[in-house]
């Protein structure tokens, strides 16, 4: 609906004829109406009329104050009708001229221009080649999905078994590239026996996904970038990046995995699906220990407060710094014995069983039978502040003497020291004789405690975590995991301030 404001008679007429030349067979009707109310209701000049018919391709009302805009706006409407043509056209330029030739500046859209991404586990030393030899079938699977978005094809496992691995192109049917690897003389070694790395195809169109792109591939990609503490990586930028390089597309799940590569989560429920248990251990926590840490771990668990009963099992580890290290967190229904089973069996999935790893818990019945079951080659020990407090020493002295009998590096002074203990308290002897020297006594213990007699380091996390364990289940897993990264974040910083100070240099093998 446009308004028009009509003016003395000369303007009506010439707009009536005007509209009258361009659609005459719409606006007769129209027209018509318009003298007849001019009529019936004696309207004088300026008075506003609404046509029934849209005058313009505006979608917002204008006000036209004089006969050229009139013959300017109808003029410059389309509509399907055939027009009489012009032979004699004049270029006018009206003030409403630029309202419709106006045409926005669109900016270029800016290009993405990432770091390059480098990895240490592909390189130039690293190639794929007949002849060449991996420390096993992992390595060798790794070297090959990295080959593959270099150089932009994808590959199939044709045949694998214990002792040999096939590999073909995706599109076999057209292409004679293949890899087989053997295993090497009865070790975990493999090496390429054959290789046709010529391929006959167009290569697979790898963009936006590329099947060989797992989250063990991206996260070998992203190693070097993490050694940069200049930089947070978050999941946008992993995928910027690795669509930036290699053109694919990942998820951010996807990204955030590759990240977090290592990472290991169990739920364990029950045959209708109601939640049991629940194991989660860090990827940099396990690389951490496996890599860098002393092999002694100590495990203890707390009561949770919340609505939903149940008990906190903690896994910590101790940095040469003497800095505590969370492993592993965990919720089950109690400290039973098949609950501390399932959950070490799940950390022995991470960290593995060696003849010189060592244990440090409380004297708990259900942890000394999940580790003797789940890790046969360890060894138990106890909680020598546990211990105490179950000896019923009456006064400081005699603590004071307990703690030379466990802190004594030979086992003379053990000797001296217990002898004494017999004669000022009988019972407290017994029961450490009961409980095992190997055990708790420095002197006695068969493997290195590393100086550690007791388990407070992971007293010290169930204290952190005390306000938390009256929250639900997923925000005291969210809180361990926070806890965790913001540990490691702010260790980084610091040691990136101290061997900055230094002018200290690292060097990543």
């Amino acid at each position: 609906m446009s308004p028009l404001l009509v003016g003395s008679s000369n303007t009506s007429n010439a707009i009536l004829l005007e509209l009258q030349k361009k659609t005459p067979s719409k606006l007769s009707l129209g027209l018509q109406e318009m003298q007849s109310a001019q009529t019936k209701f004696n309207l004088e000049a300026n008075a506003e009329i609404n046509f029934s018919f849209k005058l313009s391709s505006f979608d917002f009302a204008v006000d036209i104050t004089d006969d050229a805009e009139v013959l300017f706006f109808v003029g410059s409407n389309d509509y399907n009708i055939d027009d009489v043509v012009n032979e004699n056209p004049q270029n006018k330029i009206h003030k409403w001229q630029k309202f419709l030739s106006f045409e926005p500046e669109i900016p270029d859209t800016p290009v993405y221009k990432a770091k390059p991404i480098i990895s240490k586990q592909y390189s130039q030393q690293s190639e794929v080649e007949k002849g060449k030899i991996f420390d096993n079938k992992e390595s060798l699977i790794l070297a090959v999905r990295l080959k593959a978005l270099s150089e932009g094809f994808q590959f199939l496992t044709d045949r694998s078994d214990p002792e040999r691995c096939y590999l073909k192109c995706y599109n076999f049917a057209e292409c004679d590239w293949y890899l087989r690897a053997t295993l090497w003389d009865n070790t975990k070694k493999y090496y390429i026996t054959y290789l046709n790395d010529v391929h006959t195809c167009s290569k697979t169109q790898t963009y936006p996904n590329h099947r060989n792109a797992n989250k063990k591939v991206i996260g070998h990609l992203l190693t070097p970038k993490l050694q940069d503490r200049s930089r947070v990586l978050r999941g946008k930028d992993i995928q910027l990046d690795i669509l930036s390089e290699y053109k694919i597309h990942i998820s951010y799940q996807q990204a955030m995995k590759g990240k977090h590569y290592g990472t290991v989560t169990r739920i364990k429920t029950d045959d209708n699906g109601v939640f049991e248990m629940l194991f989660i251990a860090i990827g940099a926590s396990i690389r951490t220990f496996l890599n860098y840490l002393r092999p002694v771990l100590m495990i203890d668990a707390a009561h949770l407060k919340g609505l939903y009963k149940g008990t906190n099992l903690v896994a910590v580890a101790m940095d040469g710094n003497n800095q505590i290290v969370p492993i592993a967190f965990g919720i089950c229904k109690g400290e039973t014995g098949p609950c501390w089973s399932w959950w070490m069996s799940v950390l022995k999935e991470c960290i593995g069983d060696h003849p010189n790893l060592l244990f440090i818990s409380d004297r708990h019945a259900a942890i000394a039978l999940a580790v003797e079951k789940e890790f046969p080659l360890a060894f138990h020990a106890v909680c020598c502040r546990h211990l105490m407090m179950n000896l019923g020493l009456k006064n400081k002295k005699r603590k004071g003497l307990f703690w030379s009998i466990c802190k004594a590096y030979t086992r003379e002074d053990y000797a001296t020291n217990m002898n004494t203990l017999q004669i000022v308290q009988p019972d407290a002897h017994e029961k450490l004789c009961r409980a095992g020297p190997q055990r708790w006594s420095r002197a006695h213990c068969p493997l290195v405690r590393y100086n550690y007699m007791t388990s407070n380091s992971v007293e010290s996390v169930n204290a952190c975590s005390v306000i938390y364990r009256k929250e639900p289940v997923l925000k005291l897993a969210e809180t361990y995991r926070a806890m965790v990264q913001e540990w490691y974040y702010k260790r980084r910083q610091l040691a990136g301030i101290i061997l900055q100070k230094h002018n200290i240099q690292l060097f990543f093998r």
